[in-house]
């Protein structure tokens, strides 16, 4: 039997993924997708500053 799926370190790795894409639409598109994620408050934090490519 398999263990369960890490789903932290999945989200974290959607994160990375944004940040490192660094656009708008990645960021949203994270945050659409784990809404209640304490890293979706990040998401925010970066578009709110512009930090995007």
């Amino acid at each position: 039997m398999l263990p369960p799926p890490d789903t932290e370190a999945a989200v974290r790795s959607e994160y990375n993924a944004a940040v490192k894409k660094g656009t708008r639409e990645a960021y949203e598109r994270f945050i659409r997708r784990h809404p209640d994620h304490p890293l979706a408050e990040k998401a925010q934090q970066a578009l709110a500053k512009g930090d995007l490519k």
